[in-house]
Protein backbone atom coordinates (compact mmCIF):
# COMPACT_ATOMS: atom_id res chain seq x y z
CA UNK A 1 0.00 0.00 0.00
CA UNK A 2 2.98 2.27 1.34
CA UNK A 3 4.89 1.40 -2.39
CA UNK A 4 1.67 2.13 -4.38
CA UNK A 5 1.09 5.55 -2.24
CA UNK A 6 5.15 6.45 -3.26
CA UNK A 7 4.68 5.39 -6.99
CA UNK A 8 1.77 7.55 -7.49
CA UNK A 9 3.60 10.64 -5.66
CA UNK A 10 6.48 9.86 -7.47
CA UNK A 11 4.58 9.99 -10.74
CA UNK A 12 3.20 13.14 -9.58
CA UNK A 13 6.16 14.76 -9.49
CA UNK A 14 7.51 13.91 -12.89
CA UNK A 15 4.40 15.57 -13.90
CA UNK A 16 4.09 18.64 -12.18
CA UNK A 17 7.95 18.59 -12.11
CA UNK A 18 8.49 22.05 -9.80
CA UNK A 19 6.68 23.91 -7.23
CA UNK A 20 5.74 26.90 -10.61
CA UNK A 21 3.74 24.02 -12.36
CA UNK A 22 1.93 23.06 -9.77
CA UNK A 23 0.96 27.04 -9.03
CA UNK A 24 0.12 27.08 -12.67
CA UNK A 25 -2.04 24.64 -12.82
CA UNK A 26 -3.95 25.89 -9.82
CA UNK A 27 -4.35 29.24 -11.45
CA UNK A 28 -5.21 27.47 -14.76
CA UNK A 29 -8.30 25.57 -12.95
CA UNK A 30 -9.39 28.08 -10.51
CA UNK A 31 -8.33 31.74 -11.18
CA UNK A 32 -8.71 31.67 -14.79
CA UNK A 33 -12.43 30.67 -14.70
CA UNK A 34 -13.00 32.57 -11.83
CA UNK A 35 -12.13 35.83 -13.61
CA UNK A 36 -14.10 34.38 -16.85
CA UNK A 37 -17.27 34.35 -14.56
CA UNK A 38 -16.84 37.85 -13.29
CA UNK A 39 -16.44 38.97 -17.11
CA UNK A 40 -19.42 37.25 -18.10
CA UNK A 41 -21.44 38.98 -15.21
CA UNK A 42 -19.62 42.37 -15.82
CA UNK A 43 -20.75 41.58 -19.64
CA UNK A 44 -24.77 40.83 -19.17
CA UNK A 45 -24.40 43.95 -16.34
CA UNK A 46 -22.18 46.71 -17.56
CA UNK A 47 -24.46 50.31 -17.72
CA UNK A 48 -25.73 51.80 -21.31
CA UNK A 49 -23.90 53.95 -23.74
CA UNK A 50 -25.54 57.78 -23.75
CA UNK A 51 -26.12 59.10 -26.69
CA UNK A 52 -23.41 60.54 -28.94
CA UNK A 53 -24.33 63.90 -28.18
CA UNK A 54 -23.60 62.98 -24.62
CA UNK A 55 -20.80 60.75 -24.85
CA UNK A 56 -18.49 60.87 -22.21
CA UNK A 57 -15.20 58.86 -21.66
CA UNK A 58 -16.95 56.38 -19.88
CA UNK A 59 -18.67 55.64 -22.76
CA UNK A 60 -15.64 55.57 -24.31
CA UNK A 61 -14.54 52.77 -21.69
CA UNK A 62 -17.62 51.13 -21.74
CA UNK A 63 -17.61 50.64 -25.13
CA UNK A 64 -14.31 49.15 -25.63
CA UNK A 65 -14.52 46.77 -22.43
CA UNK A 66 -14.20 44.15 -24.89
CA UNK A 67 -10.71 44.37 -25.69
CA UNK A 68 -9.60 46.07 -22.65
CA UNK A 69 -10.59 42.94 -20.75
CA UNK A 70 -8.80 41.03 -23.65
CA UNK A 71 -5.60 42.12 -22.04
CA UNK A 72 -6.39 41.88 -18.96
CA UNK A 73 -6.95 38.19 -19.29
CA UNK A 74 -3.70 38.02 -21.53
CA UNK A 75 -1.92 39.34 -18.44
CA UNK A 76 -3.65 36.51 -16.22
CA UNK A 77 -2.94 33.57 -18.71
CA UNK A 78 0.65 34.63 -18.65
CA UNK A 79 0.91 34.24 -15.16
CA UNK A 80 1.13 30.32 -15.59
CA UNK A 81 4.34 30.69 -17.82
CA UNK A 82 5.96 33.09 -15.66
CA UNK A 83 5.30 30.90 -12.46
CA UNK A 84 7.95 28.21 -13.68
CA UNK A 85 10.98 30.73 -14.06
CA UNK A 86 11.22 30.28 -10.08
CA UNK A 87 11.51 34.08 -9.05
CA UNK A 88 13.18 34.69 -12.40
CA UNK A 89 12.47 36.94 -15.62
CA UNK A 90 12.64 35.11 -18.61
CA UNK A 91 14.86 36.05 -21.07
CA UNK A 92 14.25 36.99 -25.02
CA UNK A 93 14.99 33.28 -26.43
CA UNK A 94 12.84 31.86 -23.88
CA UNK A 95 10.15 33.71 -25.30
CA UNK A 96 11.08 33.75 -28.81
CA UNK A 97 9.72 30.06 -29.52
CA UNK A 98 6.40 30.72 -27.85
CA UNK A 99 5.83 34.26 -29.95
CA UNK A 100 6.88 32.58 -33.23
CA UNK A 101 4.20 29.35 -32.50
CA UNK A 102 1.46 32.40 -31.39
CA UNK A 103 2.52 33.94 -34.60
CA UNK A 104 2.49 30.81 -36.48
CA UNK A 105 -1.21 30.20 -35.06
CA UNK A 106 -2.40 33.37 -36.34
CA UNK A 107 -1.21 32.96 -40.13
CA UNK A 108 -2.41 29.24 -39.71
CA UNK A 109 -5.87 30.12 -38.92
CA UNK A 110 -5.87 33.03 -41.81
CA UNK A 111 -4.50 30.68 -44.35
CA UNK A 112 -7.51 27.85 -43.57
CA UNK A 113 -10.39 30.56 -43.57
CA UNK A 114 -9.93 30.48 -47.34
CA UNK A 115 -11.43 26.62 -47.17
CA UNK A 116 -15.05 26.07 -47.06
CA UNK A 117 -15.42 23.78 -44.06
CA UNK A 118 -16.88 25.38 -40.35
CA UNK A 119 -13.99 26.14 -37.97
CA UNK A 120 -11.78 23.61 -39.53
CA UNK A 121 -8.32 25.66 -38.24
CA UNK A 122 -4.89 23.97 -37.57
CA UNK A 123 -4.22 27.07 -34.39
CA UNK A 124 -5.07 23.89 -31.59
CA UNK A 125 -2.31 21.51 -33.50
CA UNK A 126 -0.09 24.01 -33.84
CA UNK A 127 -0.87 24.91 -29.69
CA UNK A 128 -0.93 21.27 -28.59
CA UNK A 129 2.75 20.85 -30.59
CA UNK A 130 3.65 23.75 -28.87
CA UNK A 131 2.64 22.47 -25.54
CA UNK A 132 5.07 19.31 -26.14
CA UNK A 133 7.36 20.91 -26.91
CA UNK A 134 7.94 23.43 -24.66
CA UNK A 135 5.63 22.51 -21.58
CA UNK A 136 2.19 22.34 -20.55
CA UNK A 137 2.30 26.49 -19.49
CA UNK A 138 4.15 27.81 -22.35
CA UNK A 139 1.16 25.67 -24.76
CA UNK A 140 -1.08 27.58 -22.48
CA UNK A 141 0.14 30.74 -23.03
CA UNK A 142 0.41 30.73 -27.05
CA UNK A 143 -3.37 29.39 -27.14
CA UNK A 144 -4.08 32.26 -25.59
CA UNK A 145 -1.45 34.65 -27.76
CA UNK A 146 -2.84 32.95 -30.83
CA UNK A 147 -6.44 33.72 -30.35
CA UNK A 148 -6.15 37.48 -29.19
CA UNK A 149 -3.85 38.16 -32.07
CA UNK A 150 -5.29 36.30 -34.72
CA UNK A 151 -8.98 38.21 -33.14
CA UNK A 152 -7.61 41.52 -34.39
CA UNK A 153 -7.98 40.07 -38.39
CA UNK A 154 -11.10 38.06 -37.35
CA UNK A 155 -12.70 40.67 -35.02
CA UNK A 156 -12.60 40.90 -31.19
CA UNK A 157 -15.28 40.80 -28.80
CA UNK A 158 -16.94 39.54 -25.69
CA UNK A 159 -16.03 35.81 -27.10
CA UNK A 160 -12.02 36.69 -26.79
CA UNK A 161 -11.42 35.37 -23.16
CA UNK A 162 -13.24 32.45 -23.97
CA UNK A 163 -10.89 31.51 -26.78
CA UNK A 164 -8.05 32.51 -24.95
CA UNK A 165 -9.36 30.11 -22.08
CA UNK A 166 -10.33 27.44 -24.46
CA UNK A 167 -7.18 27.28 -26.50
CA UNK A 168 -5.09 27.72 -23.45
CA UNK A 169 -6.34 24.78 -21.90
CA UNK A 170 -6.03 22.58 -24.98
CA UNK A 171 -2.41 23.15 -25.06
CA UNK A 172 -1.62 22.72 -21.19
CA UNK A 173 -3.81 19.39 -21.22
CA UNK A 174 -1.73 18.14 -24.01
CA UNK A 175 1.44 18.82 -22.47
CA UNK A 176 0.16 17.41 -18.86
CA UNK A 177 -1.28 14.34 -20.60
CA UNK A 178 2.42 14.29 -22.47
CA UNK A 179 4.39 14.22 -19.18
CA UNK A 180 2.21 11.35 -17.78
CA UNK A 181 2.99 9.35 -21.05
CA UNK A 182 -0.14 8.92 -22.64
CA UNK A 183 1.34 10.16 -26.03
CA UNK A 184 4.43 7.89 -25.89
CA UNK A 185 7.57 9.06 -27.45
CA UNK A 186 6.26 11.81 -29.46
CA UNK A 187 9.49 13.26 -30.92
CA UNK A 188 11.42 10.86 -29.51
CA UNK A 189 10.51 7.80 -31.70
CA UNK A 190 13.28 6.03 -33.12
CA UNK A 191 13.17 4.99 -36.96
CA UNK A 192 12.24 1.69 -38.31
CA UNK A 193 14.95 0.33 -41.26
CA UNK A 194 13.13 1.96 -43.90
CA UNK A 195 13.56 5.35 -41.73
CA UNK A 196 10.13 6.13 -41.36
CA UNK A 197 8.58 6.74 -37.80
CA UNK A 198 5.38 5.81 -36.03
CA UNK A 199 2.59 8.19 -36.13
CA UNK A 200 1.36 9.59 -32.95
CA UNK A 201 -2.36 7.87 -32.91
CA UNK A 202 -3.18 8.53 -29.30
CA UNK A 203 -1.85 12.24 -29.82
CA UNK A 204 -4.56 12.49 -32.97
CA UNK A 205 -6.77 10.79 -31.09
CA UNK A 206 -6.80 14.14 -28.35
CA UNK A 207 -6.46 16.34 -31.21
CA UNK A 208 -10.10 15.22 -32.25
CA UNK A 209 -11.36 15.20 -29.06
CA UNK A 210 -9.51 19.06 -28.37
CA UNK A 211 -12.34 19.99 -30.77
CA UNK A 212 -15.15 19.21 -28.73
CA UNK A 213 -13.57 20.43 -25.73
CA UNK A 214 -12.85 23.54 -27.63
CA UNK A 215 -16.52 23.64 -28.70
CA UNK A 216 -18.19 22.97 -25.68
CA UNK A 217 -16.76 25.66 -23.51
CA UNK A 218 -17.17 28.29 -26.03
CA UNK A 219 -20.62 27.05 -25.82
CA UNK A 220 -20.89 28.25 -22.44
CA UNK A 221 -19.97 31.45 -23.77
CA UNK A 222 -23.24 31.28 -25.91
CA UNK A 223 -25.09 30.00 -23.01
CA UNK A 224 -24.28 32.60 -20.35
CA UNK A 225 -24.37 35.39 -22.67
CA UNK A 226 -27.47 34.78 -24.99
CA UNK A 227 -29.68 32.65 -23.21
CA UNK A 228 -32.20 34.62 -21.40
CA UNK A 229 -34.05 33.19 -19.49
CA UNK A 230 -32.13 29.91 -19.36
CA UNK A 231 -33.99 26.97 -20.55
CA UNK A 232 -32.32 22.96 -20.90
CA UNK A 233 -33.92 23.09 -24.51
CA UNK A 234 -32.25 25.93 -25.58
CA UNK A 235 -28.78 24.70 -23.73
CA UNK A 236 -29.24 21.15 -25.59
CA UNK A 237 -29.91 22.97 -28.82
CA UNK A 238 -26.87 24.82 -28.46
CA UNK A 239 -24.33 21.83 -27.65
CA UNK A 240 -26.53 19.98 -30.54
CA UNK A 241 -26.05 22.77 -33.13
CA UNK A 242 -22.55 22.80 -32.59
CA UNK A 243 -21.60 19.35 -32.98
CA UNK A 244 -20.27 19.89 -36.70
CA UNK A 245 -18.79 22.67 -35.95
CA UNK A 246 -16.77 20.77 -33.56
CA UNK A 247 -16.00 17.81 -35.57
CA UNK A 248 -14.48 19.12 -38.15
CA UNK A 249 -12.61 21.78 -35.90
CA UNK A 250 -11.37 17.98 -33.91
CA UNK A 251 -10.93 16.17 -37.76
CA UNK A 252 -8.35 19.46 -38.78
CA UNK A 253 -6.34 19.25 -35.63
CA UNK A 254 -6.24 15.41 -35.31
CA UNK A 255 -4.71 15.58 -39.39
CA UNK A 256 -2.31 18.03 -39.05
CA UNK A 257 -0.53 15.95 -35.83
CA UNK A 258 -0.73 13.01 -37.55
CA UNK A 259 1.07 14.54 -40.79
CA UNK A 260 3.29 16.87 -38.89
CA UNK A 261 3.30 16.29 -35.39
CA UNK A 262 5.97 13.88 -34.95
CA UNK A 263 8.30 15.93 -37.42
CA UNK A 264 7.40 19.12 -35.81
CA UNK A 265 8.27 18.22 -31.85
CA UNK A 266 11.22 16.32 -32.65
CA UNK A 267 12.53 19.45 -34.27
CA UNK A 268 11.44 21.96 -31.95
CA UNK A 269 13.05 19.60 -28.88
CA UNK A 270 15.94 19.90 -30.76
CA UNK A 271 15.67 23.81 -30.86
CA UNK A 272 14.91 23.60 -27.35
CA UNK A 273 18.03 21.45 -26.07
CA UNK A 274 20.17 23.57 -28.62
CA UNK A 275 19.73 26.93 -26.90
CA UNK A 276 19.20 25.74 -23.20
CA UNK A 277 15.51 25.74 -23.14
CA UNK A 278 15.06 22.70 -20.89
CA UNK A 279 12.23 24.04 -19.08
CA UNK A 280 11.89 22.75 -15.38
CA UNK A 281 14.06 19.71 -15.81
CA UNK A 282 16.48 22.73 -15.50
CA UNK A 283 14.61 25.46 -13.22
CA UNK A 284 15.32 27.43 -16.44
CA UNK A 285 18.91 28.04 -15.38
CA UNK A 286 20.73 28.94 -18.93
CA UNK A 287 23.78 27.50 -20.02
CA UNK A 288 26.65 29.85 -19.72
CA UNK A 289 27.41 31.41 -23.24
CA UNK A 290 30.19 30.81 -25.61
CA UNK A 291 32.31 33.87 -24.30
CA UNK A 292 32.07 32.36 -20.49
CA UNK A 293 33.08 29.15 -21.71
CA UNK A 294 36.00 30.66 -23.95
CA UNK A 295 37.17 32.84 -20.20
CA UNK A 296 36.92 29.31 -18.66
Amino acid sequence: MHGEVRAGRRRLKEIFVSRGTRHAALVITLALPALLIAYAWFMNHRPPLHVRSEWTFRDTLIQNSDLMLSFVFLLASALPFYLVFDRRRPQARELTPIALMAALCVAGRAAFALIPLPNFKPVSAIVIITALAFGPEGGYLTGALAAILSNFLFGQGPWTPWQMFCWGLVGFLAGILYRAGLFGPVGDRTPDRRGRRRRPVALCVYGLLSGFLYGWIMNLYYVVGWIRPFSWKAFLAAYASSFFFDLSHGVCTALVLWMAGETWVRKLLRVRRKFGLTGEDRRYVMPPSGGEEMRE
